[in-house]
């Protein structure tokens, strides 16, 4: 089963403000098998500092799908200000996100 966040604080980030708060409440799925994080290369999205070092890495294309159902605006500007097809996936910091538990698995009706 995947495991799932739940962003809870305003993400660090190159972005402007107002986008990075789209994020807030969002749930996404976190990307199983991707590289740990001391086995990649982590750059901001942008190009300079990265600033979710160690984070909860997202498919890409999982969290911009989940953002533009949330707030086309802000989906727009990362289609428009980030080579979305050359960053595989999204970091987001620890601090900002909430591991959602597992549901408990349900009991067939009789």
């Amino acid at each position: 089963m995947t495991e799932r966040l739940k962003i809870i604080g305003i993400p660090p980030g190159q972005a402007p403000e107002w986008v990075r708060k789209e994020w807030m409440g969002l749930e996404l799925p976190i990307e199983e098998n991707a590289p740990k994080p001391e086995e990649s290369i982590q750059l901001g999205v942008r190009g300079g500092k990265p600033e979710n070092l160690g984070g909860y890495p997202i498919r890409t294309s999982d969290a911009i799908s989940a953002l533009n159902k949330k707030s086309p605006q802000a989906a727009e500007w990362w289609k428009q200000n980030v080579p979305l097809n050359a960053v595989p996936r999204l970091i987001f910091k620890k601090d900002i996100c909430e591991l959602i538990p597992d549901a408990p698995p349900t009991q067939p009706k009789q």
